[in-house]
């Protein structure tokens, strides 16, 4: 009985934020809108390839300002580390980044938030910047 990995991420947003949320995750990460199931509330399935890993859902239900992000952070495996961080720099998305060596590979991570303040962890394993 293992665990295979992430299957999606969920996202609650409101209906005002939504499309800004929807646009960061579309033209800065490049996930692609597709199919989502029926739903009583607004919102999208954004994938990667063919794997729908960020479910944005509307909801106006907030208990207190405390409860308007309900994810910490979400982390991608990524490549072409050089391609991306031209990508960020033409946006004029703010971020840090790391170069590590981990036991078993040289990695760079790149930290940045999306529009409602969630930390973007974005992983090359295997590349660096030098």
């Amino acid at each position: 009985m293992p665990v295979n990995g992430i299957n999606h991420i969920n996202i609650e947003v409101s209906a005002e934020q939504l499309p800004k949320v929807r646009a960061f995750y579309e033209e800065i990460l490049g996930l692609k809108p597709g199919f989502r199931a029926k739903s009583k509330r607004d919102g999208a399935w954004l994938y990667a390839g063919n794997t729908p890993v960020i479910h944005l859902s509307v909801t106006e239900e907030w208990m207190n300002n405390a409860d308007k992000i309900h994810c910490n952070h979400v982390a991608f495996a990524c490549s072409e580390v050089k391609a991306f961080k031209d990508h960020l720099d033409k946006h004029n998305i703010q971020y840090a980044f790391e170069q590590r060596s981990l036991a078993d590979c040289e990695m760079t991570q790149f930290f940045l938030h999306d529009p409602v303040g969630i930390k973007i962890e974005l992983n090359f394993a295997g590349e660096t910047l030098t």
